[in-house]
């Protein structure tokens, strides 16, 4: 049964529109009616915990700033981290579902109709178990790598000492993805992977631009967007299995806080620079409530 889903709506307005305003949280009250739909007490449980969530939502990824073209088409992108969630998003694709194939969707009085879902045949689309992500790494299966880089393809930002901080250093990116692996993997990594984050990892080069999220009560929060690369300076063989593990965990975890709401889309960097999903044009990529 499939653990891990990245799940990519391929969306296009009916007609011309003004450009809407921030989607993540109008992506993340959708997400949680294909929840609803699917096991509503799963629904209220997801929302209710106070802990890290078992998804993530995009927000609108396409060129929008303009306006909505019924000449252009939009993604949204959904990731599960358990296997009910996954299974809920899923049916939601299927047909009569609510993101089922010409499905019409509102979100924030913009109108959008479904042309495809997919979990797969996209590059930021997936589906994978936690034992076959972690096989590789944990059974010696590959050789772990010293060098990682990460793309922060929507604004990133962590919380330190009650202050966002949109600066993806190695403890608090490894801290993120160890607090959710072990909210929701089935076997957890030691606490100590944080540690050997903060003290044995170096950000060592960056191209990262800051993008501002609106807030709902008028505000801004900066974010961080971009590649990050980072090296390591103990060699442990054991150790960076973890951290390579977790760098390609975070392309269903994402990264940071705000991940439900479009924030922290990151992946394993691979393929030429560039090759980010972009929110506002063909690089950029504004932040999400």
């Amino acid at each position: 049964m499939t653990d891990l889903l990245s799940l990519v709506l391929t969306l296009r307005p009916p007609q011309a529109a003004p450009p809407p305003p921030p989607l993540g949280r109008a992506a993340h009250a959708l997400a949680l009616e294909a929840l609803r739909r699917a096991d509503p007490a799963l629904a209220q449980s997801v929302h209710d915990s106070p802990g890290p969530k078992p998804f993530t939502a995009s927000g609108l990824i396409g060129p929008w700033h303009h306006g909505l073209l019924p000449a252009e088409t939009y993604t949204l992108r959904f990731t599960a981290l358990t296997a009910p969630v996954a299974a809920a998003f899923r049916r939601a694709a299927e047909p009569g579902g609510l993101w089922a194939s010409a499905a019409a969707l509102t979100l924030a009085e913009s109108a959008l109709r479904v042309e495809s879902a997919a979990v797969g045949g996209h590059p930021w689309a997936g589906a994978a178990t936690y034992e076959a992500l972690s096989a590789p790494w944990l059974l010696s299966r590959r050789a772990p790598e010293h060098r990682l880089a990460l793309r922060f393809a929507s604004p990133t930002t962590f919380k330190s000492a009650g202050r966002h901080v949109p600066v993806p250093l190695p403890q608090w990116v490894w801290g993120s993805l160890i607090e959710k692996w072990n909210a929701f993997a089935p076997v957890a990594l030691p606490p100590e992977a944080r540690r050997f984050a903060e003290e044995c990892l170096a950000l060592t080069a960056y191209d990262l631009r800051t993008r501002m999220t609106p807030l709902k009560d008028g505000g801004l929060r900066p974010g961080a967007v971009g590649v990050a690369r980072y090296t390591a300076l103990n060699r442990d063989r054991y150790w960076l299995s973890v951290v390579n593990l977790l760098a390609d965990f975070a392309f269903f975890a994402g990264v940071g806080v705000g991940v439900t709401m479009g924030l922290g889309q990151c992946r394993r960097e691979a393929g030429p620079p560039g090759d980010e999903p972009a929110e506002r044009g063909p690089r950029a990529a504004p932040g999400e409530p």
